[in-house]
């Protein structure tokens, strides 16, 4: 048996022309249990218009509201269906809808603000706000459901979502502008307290939004050049964990968020956990309450890896040799007194005490710092000359072994030489000026060691010690 179409009304109009059919509404229609109305055409609702619907509406045109009111006073029942091709909700008045209903064909459209009381079924259409917001004020995780649609959106529209609880809350948000993707977020609300999250898929690079992916921390490396994500705390004071979504074969390897920050610069907000899935890895970061600014983006951080050696003291008009390590390229500054400021390894003779500052590139988009003070200090003996560096190669001649300049003038002196761990490699007393970088007759691999040099002289103990590099 066929449903009745019930109506009670005020005024109602009901066109059907040759080229644009149209309902218009400027009082009131009732629409009771078991009724529904099928529009062909636009439903126009406006002056004195409104609806109580506790039953069903069809419509394959745009819905337009203009009248002064929520346009459904029915709350939390009716049903509105848009099971036409493209199809649009406009007007100069926000619509209360309590079931809103996404079928048919093509897209459908907010250009305003959408209010769901109750349920948005997005089935498998997309639902394109443009720079509006769809409000969906049902508290239940099931009140936003889908097979394969979505909500997209521009600048600062998007969909939000009201909580209640501590379930996950799907935010199904994706584009169909360019390369169509479909990337939802998850809020997952940390207290049973109301809260009102938001979210936009932003399917561009971010720098052609004004977050430029050049300007970052510098250890973040490398940002999603092909989309972000732009997330909101509407209302509330709970923190919530949230998940991003990703395509790994489409989207590439991340391994951290970022947000936007005041700075302004993007920052690591150091995601929790990454779990595979198929198609989508979820990215997360619990208990996140920071929304100052919306921009969140996958990226490529990293942990602090510039070394720049360790501070140290040398006699004045010594030389050092500096050990940087950590990356592919190395910058020194300032550039005084050093063999080279771009190399890993320069040798340094300044004549007072400075610090070195290091840039270390990774190669891979991330710059890291360190520094290194050089203590310079007299020498308590005149013409005492210790080098802090030898290359024994038995090729040139020179510099094979460790030759203390005018030590021969303390002759009660001893000599020990220890390895990194503090093993002793080397002892002898008094020093005779040849250990050319051998232990028990095998040579030492190349690298830093370090000297104990103790001498008595006028009936006083003198200390001397500092690092030791071995060249090969």
């Amino acid at each position: 048996m066929k449903r009745p179409i019930l109506l009670w009304y005020c005024c109602l109009c009901l066109y059907a022309g040759a080229q644009n059919a149209f309902w218009s509404n400027n009082g009131l229609v009732s629409i009771k249990d078991g009724a529904y109305i099928s529009i062909i055409g636009d439903a126009y609702n406006q002056g004195a218009g409104h609806y109580h619907n506790t039953d069903t509406i069809f419509l394959t045109g745009d819905w337009v509201h203009d009248a002064p009111n929520r346009c459904f006073d029915s709350i939390g029942t009716g049903w509105v269906y848009l099971h036409g091709s493209d199809q649009r909700i406009r007007g100069t008045e926000e619509t209360h809808f309590s079931h809103l209903m996404l079928r048919g064909s093509g897209v459908k459209y907010g250009d305003i603000d959408v209010y769901v009381d109750q349920e948005l079924s997005l089935s498998d259409r997309e639902l394109n706000m443009d720079d509006n917001t769809v409000w969906v004020l049902n508290p239940d995780v099931n009140s936003v459901n889908r097979t394969s649609g979505f909500v997209s959106s521009l600048q600062d529209g998007g969909l939000l979502r009201r909580t209640n609880s501590t379930q996950a809350y799907l935010f199904p948000v994706g584009s169909s502008q360019g390369t169509p993707r479909y990337r939802p977020v998850e809020f997952v609300p940390n207290a049973n307290n109301e809260n009102h999250y938001k979210a936009r898929f932003a399917n561009v690079d971010p720098t052609l939004e004004g977050y430029d992916r050049n300007t970052r921390f510098h250890l973040v490396c490398q940002i999603n050049p092909n989309w972000y994500h732009r997330l909101y705390h509407i209302s509330g004071t709970d923190s919530a964990d949230i998940t991003i979504f990703y395509d790994e074969l489409a989207d590439g390897v991340w391994n951290d968020i970022v947000e936007w920050k005041v700075v302004p610069e993007w920052q690591s907000i150091f995601r929790d956990t990454v779990i595979a899935g198929a198609p989508f890895n979820r990215m997360s970061r619990f208990r996140w309450n920071n929304y100052n600014q919306p921009p969140f983006a996958l990226a490529i951080t990293r942990e602090r890896f510039a070394l720049a050696g360790i501070d140290t003291i040398i006699w004045r008009f010594d030389t050092i040799q500096l050990n940087a390590s950590g990356g592919i390229a190395y910058q020194w500054s300032p550039p005084y007194f050093l063999s080279c400021d771009n190399c890993p390894n320069p040798l340094a003779y300044p004549d007072s005490s400075i610090t070195y500052f290091l840039a270390v590139d990774d190669g891979q988009g991330c710059v890291d710092y360190d520094s290194v003070v050089i203590f310079v200090r007299d020498k308590p003996f005149a013409l005492f000359f210790i080098p802090n560096a030898i290359t024994p190669d038995n090729v040139d001649g020179y510099n094979d072994v460790w030759y203390i300049r005018d030590l021969d003038r303390f002759p009660d002196n001893e000599v020990r030489i220890i390895n990194r761990w503090g093993d002793e490699v080397f002892y002898q007393r008094p020093y005779q000026n040849n250990w050319d970088g051998t232990w028990r007759g095998e040579k030492l691999p190349g690298g830093t060691y370090y000297y104990l040099i103790r001498i008595n002289f006028g009936g006083q103990v003198y200390d001397f010690n500092g690092p030791l590099t071995v060249v090969r």
